[in-house]
């Protein structure tokens, strides 16, 4: 299958870092559509740098990042991140004066998604990842931690895109509640070709993704090994 997102040599440093002082350097990571990928590596490693280059945010000090073949450095980056790549914080995110659905909606109003009945998908999003439609009018301060991340995956699908970022979304959690947000992102995998890219301190989550990266040798690990 053929590669959704490519890191050739990927370097970065910051504008005012020594020449040869490296946040990341030489990264080589292939993600295709389908999979689960887990990114581990300890505070410092560069992981949320990482996550800042692929959702275009920022550029690579050396050399680059392929969407489908096509170099970041040569596209329309706003548009990038607001139809094809989906992000979901350990924090959630989310705007506590607004209800469930007021914040799935306001992500579709961002990336001006086309539909007759906003409300209605904003629904139906939220019962994708377990939420009944009876939630759509709570305050988002009256949902527990674990429903509170579901509504945030469900804003991130509100524009269906091809890519959903993680980071730490079970960070807050419990255990049994980490593992119905894995199960949901691995369904959103498997069942609906999305490509799911997760930066964790979690062995849990590590283990059940189908390919785990390093950052700290920069190196890919199978499942398996």
């Amino acid at each position: 299958m053929k590669e959704i997102l490519k890191l050739e040599n990927v370097g970065y440093r910051y504008s005012d870092a020594d020449a040869n002082d490296f946040v990341l350097k030489n990264i080589n990571f292939d993600f295709e559509s389908g999979k689960v990928y887990a990114i581990k590596g300890k505070s410092g490693s560069g992981k949320t740098t990482l996550l800042s280059l692929i959702s275009g945010l920022e550029r690579c000090s050396e050399g680059k990042i392929l969407f489908k073949e096509e170099d970041l450095g040569n596209i329309d980056l706003d548009y990038y991140r607001s139809n094809h790549i989906g992000i979901v914080f350990q924090s959630y995110n989310l705007l506590p004066h607004l209800t469930a659905s007021e914040n799935i909606i306001l992500s579709m109003d961002i990336s001006k998604v086309e539909v007759d009945d906003k409300r209605a998908k904003a629904i139906k999003l939220m019962e994708s990842v377990g939420l009944p439609a009876s939630y759509a009018d709570k305050r988002i301060l009256r949902l527990s931690g674990g429903e509170q991340q579901r509504v945030a995956i469900a804003r991130s699908l509100s524009y269906n895109p091809h890519i959903i970022i993680a980071d730490e979304p079970t960070g807050n959690l419990d255990k049994e509640t980490e593992n119905e947000i894995f199960d949901i992102l691995k369904n959103l995998a498997e069942k609906e070709n999305k490509c799911i890219i997760i930066v964790t301190h979690s062995d849990n989550l590590a283990k059940r993704s189908d390919i785990v990266y390093e950052l700290k040798n920069k190196s890919k690990k199978k499942k398996d090994d």
